[in-house]
């Protein structure tokens, strides 16, 4: 091996493949540009409407959600009616990573979400220095390793993104920290290639989806929630900002790892703006049952709006506890009701029905009385109009236990509902249900899109823009072939069209 690393992978979260093109096509991202005409390049293809929480699973471990059981950072309690946080320790899954340094390889992964590796002496990882999702305090195999990370990097300079309000000061240090939190990311990565060679280095940059949630309103014009003093303090776009450091910090670590690496670079799926009925999916269950709100709901919601306005660095120190204590009479209330809203991610709705057998104090018989009932919900929720523009609300809706075959299907929601994304949605109403606005609390102004896209530079590959897509659980696959490892037990298969003639698989 005569450079840093044998094999490496740098993934884009939630960089949007369409801005991506745009902004190479006028010279703004020369680096990311440079390498799409090096290598070959297609579009992707992620996991079925519950994208953005199952992708990282998927991708870590060559399966398909109903084979690894993650579809959501939160997911039900099959103990009772409350929700629990999902870790990468819960997959049922191990990571391709871990086949590949059994197999006596050199692996180091950086900030790569849901990824669990064995502490052993070919191993190294750095996790949660700087994740879109903060879970968990910065962890480092070798523990040693810490002092250096904190000696290059220093403190993730972001924190939780999603603490930050819409405001012109906060979203401008938010971007400012996004562009630092970049460059010492690459100053990351390139002190970990220092201490190669590595067989196989991963690297995600997370800015990207960070600036994608937060700052679209300040690049749009068109978004409900854009304000005139954006522009004056955040530059016509700030998410191309952000972007531009990511590229910078990209072209250092290419140059790094030179020619001789097989590198392929992944923009996991994209962003758009944040239009969507998620926050009203409950109080619809709820008019469709028959169900008032409980009294004790209009205190509790009062005092989370004054919640969520206090700056995050009051939050963030109690955001836990805050949650836990905003679910409790949630929690008794999903007991006494046929069916009721969980979380997926929020360009999509979940469903779930209190399945007598499943859940604790099930009210819906199996069987024809919950596949009837189902119906009749998909019926009623296709029915939903949204109110500023006539056009249906929802655009499909699709039964959770057909999604992904395996194991654990029967655990994602029983409906899963995906949201016409074409024009802000300000309230719903239908025949049944009557007129309800949505008001979402979060600060969020973009939300994700499902189309990625993936480029492979090698030596021995000749340059071209493919047809179709790749499936998202081919890459683990394609890379542990790379390294002459071959997985069983998996769904991914390697690509073809990333290995040499000579050596397919």
């Amino acid at each position: 091996m005569s450079g840093p690393a044998r094999v490496a992978c740098i993934t884009l979260d939630s960089a949007e493949q369409s801005l991506l093109r745009q902004w190479v096509s006028q010279g703004l991202l020369p680096h990311f540009g440079k390498l799409l005409e090096e290598s070959v390049s297609s579009a992707t293809r992620n996991p079925e409407i519950i994208y953005s929480s199952t992708l990282w699973p998927s991708f870590n471990t060559g399966v398909w959600p109903g084979r690894h059981n993650h579809f959501c950072y939160l997911q039900p309690d099959s103990q009772g009616y409350g929700l629990r946080r999902f870790l990468p320790e819960h997959l049922s899954v191990d990571s391709v990573w871990n086949a590949i340094a059994q197999q006596g390889h050199r692996v180091a992964l950086i900030d790569v979400p849901n990824a669990r590796l064995a502490r052993t002496s070919r191993t190294l990882q750095v996790s949660f220095w700087g994740e879109h999702v903060v879970r968990h305090p910065l962890t480092c195999w070798p523990p040693s390793l810490e002092q250096e990370v904190q000696q290059v990097a220093g403190k993730d300079p972001v924190g939780a993104c999603d603490l930050v309000r819409q405001r012109p000061h906060e979203l401008r240090r938010l971007k400012d920290g996004l562009i630092e939190r970049a460059t010492r990311r690459a100053d990351l990565a390139l002190a970990v290639l220092a201490r190669g060679p590595w067989d196989l280095f991963m690297l995600n940059f997370s800015e990207a989806h960070c600036a994608g949630h937060q700052l679209w309103a300040a690049r749009d014009p068109k978004h409900p929630q854009y304000r005139t003093a954006f522009r004056a303090l955040l530059g016509d776009d700030p998410l191309l900002d952000v972007y531009q450091a990511i590229d910078r910090g990209l072209g250092r670590i290419v140059d790094a790892l030179g020619q001789d690496a097989f590198l392929l670079v992944l923009a996991t799926h994209g962003m758009g703006p944040r239009y969507h009925a998620t926050a009203a999916l409950d109080s619809v269950l709820r008019r469709l049952d028959g169900i008032d709100v409980p009294k004790a709901f209009g205190p509790i919601e009062a005092v989370r709006k004054i919640w969520l306005q206090l700056p995050g660095v009051v939050r963030g120190p109690f955001r836990r506890v805050a949650d836990l204590l905003y679910d409790a009479p949630r929690q008794r209330e999903r007991a006494t009701r046929r069916f009721f809203a969980i979380p997926t991610s929020d360009n999509c709705g979940g469903v779930r029905l209190n399945l007598r057998g499943r859940e604790p104090k099930g009210h819906v018989e199996p069987g024809s009385p919950y596949h009837e009932l189902c119906d009749w919900l998909e019926r009623e929720l296709l029915s939903l109009i949204n109110t500023a523009t006539g056009a249906p609300a929802v655009t499909r809706i699709l039964r959770g236990d057909l999604l992904f075959a395996g194991p654990f299907r029967n655990q994602f929601p029983d409906l899963v509902i995906e949201w016409n994304h074409e024009a802000p949605i300000p309230a719903v109403r239908s025949q049944r249900v009557g007129e309800l606005r949505v008001e979402s609390l979060t600060p969020r102004t973009g939300d994700h899109r499902p189309k990625g896209l993936v480029l492979a530079r090698s030596t021995d590959l000749a340059p071209q823009a493919l047809e179709g897509e790749m499936a998202l659980v081919d890459f683990a696959p394609t890379l542990a072939a790379r390294l002459g490892v071959e997985l069983s037990g998996i769904d991914g298969k390697p690509i073809l069209d990333f290995l040499p003639q000579h050596n397919h698989v």
